[in-house]
């Protein structure tokens, strides 16, 4: 079973720096104009280490990896960042409020340093595929630092006993308005009980494949003792706090598109229900099972499969359970066998655009920038559960856990 435990991490030193000044989003995340938020908030931001820029006088001996690399260490060398005193394990509470409109949330967590274990052994299980640029990045940033400044987001099955006690490190409000508190964990029996009740269960990656690969190809090359951990957050899988969003497509570039060719292709294995505008077909897709809400030539439908068994075939070929995630029927059933937008152009970023906010894509179709736009209800937690305990994978972009944890709140050192 998974092996945790506590590390002496890398903090912010809030007696030099406002932690709200220097912490960033997850690399991925950021945009061009958050990178230059992040850059004019403080000359110690975490973006320039995280996220550097490229020059174009690079080289194998000054680059974005090597800056970041010199530094991390003038970091610790001015004390902007510390190295704790001791081993601890973090808890991480952040409260909300949810952008799907279900009120208020607070989301607990751990962090720790998680033993890494390959895909095959069982113990961590993958819910998405990967990509080979995002690694690459990752690796060589991990390798120039010697260090992850970035979360893997985990979930665990069964709830556990968090600690109520600690020693609170700091507070800041976040770019999306998310309270993050931290606090440091070091009594002996505390840790104790949180590794006897973690120690005995299966953890899912929530957010951080790529970050989790990339920490076993560093593993396997380096060979040391730290190396075998990855610093990982860790939530229960049936947190009131834990959100799931839902992430919305538009369809771009369909040369000689038809609408009404699609439409009648549509009908023959959807029913196609008329909305009068977005609001009431958001509130009709929560109701219906296997729902799917689209925007096409101006108007507004809700699809639901008229029987998902005659859309089996489809998916002979397919990883196991997609013909029950309703993510899969859209990219299977309309995506792939009647726009042609097959896995291959969706790797290629082609023809489909990807949204958490539904009116955003809306406003794409309504301006001409989209031909059509797709709805689509959060993937539920026991889907993700059930996807990997099947060791299969979800289609690209199925799940949006919010919020995003932020780089740098703790940073793990691997030599």
């Amino acid at each position: 079973m998974p092996e945790i435990q506590p590390f002496a991490g890398v903090l912010f030193n809030t007696q030099k720096v406002n932690p709200a000044d220097v912490l960033t989003q997850p690399y991925d995340k950021i945009t061009p104009a958050m990178q230059e938020k992040y850059i004019k908030a403080s000359p110690f931001n975490l973006i320039r280490i995280e996220l550097g820029k490229s020059e174009p006088t690079d080289s194998d001996a000054n680059n974005k990896y090597t800056r970041a690399a010199a530094l991390y260490q003038q970091w610790l060398k001015d004390g902007i960042l510390r190295r704790s005193a001791k081993p601890a394990l973090y808890y991480l509470e952040q409260k909300f409020a949810a952008p799907d409109g279900s009120g208020t949330r607070t989301r607990k967590a751990l962090i720790a340093r998680v033993k890494l274990h390959r895909w095959d052994e069982g113990e961590v299980l993958p819910h998405e595929h990967t990509l080979s640029k995002p690694k690459a990045d990752r690796m060589a940033l991990l390798k120039a630092t010697g260090s992850q400044q970035g979360q893997i987001f985990m979930l665990y099955p069964q709830p556990m006993k968090l600690p109520t006690t600690g020693t609170k490190l700091f507070e800041l409000v976040d770019d999306y308005q998310v309270t993050n508190t931290l606090y440091e964990i070091t009594d002996p029996a505390a840790i104790q009980s949180i590794q006897a009740a973690l120690g005995k269960q299966k953890f899912y990656i929530a957010d951080g494949h790529h970050r989790y690969e990339t920490a076993i190809a560093f593993r396997d090359e380096a060979q040391t003792e730290a190396s075998r951990y990855v610093m990982a957050t860790l939530v229960d899988m049936n947190d009131p706090g834990l959100v799931v969003l839902p992430t919305h497509r538009t369809v771009t570039n369909l040369k000689d598109f038809d609408s009404g060719k699609f439409l009648h292709r549509l009908a023959k294995d959807f029913s196609v229900a008329a909305h009068a505008d977005l609001k009431s077909l958001l509130a009709a897709l929560k109701q219906t099972p296997h729902g799917i809400g689209m925007l096409l030539d101006g108007k507004f439908a809700l699809l639901a499969p008229r029987q998902l068994a005659s859309l089996t075939p489809l998916f002979k070929d397919k990883p196991p359970l997609w013909d029950k995630l309703d993510v899969a029927i859209l990219h299977v059933a309309i995506l792939e066998a009647m726009l042609g937008i097959d896995e291959q152009r969706l790797r290629e970023e082609a023809n489909v655009t990807y949204w958490r906010e539904p009116d955003l894509a809306a406003q794409e179709v309504a301006s001409g920038k989209a031909q059509i736009a797709f709805f689509l209800s959060p993937t539920p937690v026991h889907d993700v559960k059930e996807i990997a305990d099947a060791r299969s994978r979800m289609p690209q972009k199925s799940t949006d856990f919010y919020p995003k944890l932020l780089s740098g709140i703790v940073i793990n050192e691997v030599r």
